[in-house]
């Protein structure tokens, strides 16, 4: 009977603690209200001096490159960067995203190796 109190305990803390964890990220995966923030975007992909076109990018991150992202946009980035550290690090890719959260001032993010 005490081990189950104790392993019931011990999920409450680990819930409680990613949930605190979550609060000081930009993905924010575990958060209590993660689609806080709406953020329009557009992503420009050039690899060798040639430009995708949108569903080109789409294509090569399997995820869709503009249109309205719910979650924080750090989550976008966070695709990019990984893609782009493994299986396209040899691509020489630039990318930019022009994105816009909850209506505030338009902002890029550039990934350039």
């Amino acid at each position: 009977m005490k081990t189950r109190f104790y392993i019931g305990i011990l999920f409450l803390l680990l819930q409680v603690g990613s949930i605190i964890y979550a609060r000081f990220i930009p993905e924010r995966f575990f958060c209590w209200a993660p689609y806080d923030s709406h953020t329009l975007f557009e992503t420009f992909v050039t690899i060798d001096g040639k430009t995708l076109s949108q569903q080109e990018a789409e294509a090569r991150y399997n995820y869709k490159m503009r249109g309205w992202e719910q979650r924080s946009i750090d989550n976008i980035f966070l695709i990019i960067s990984q893609y782009e550290s493994t299986y396209g690090k040899d691509d020489n890719a630039t990318v930019v995203v022009k994105y816009a959260t909850n209506g505030h001032e338009e902002k890029e993010w550039t990934y350039q190796r």
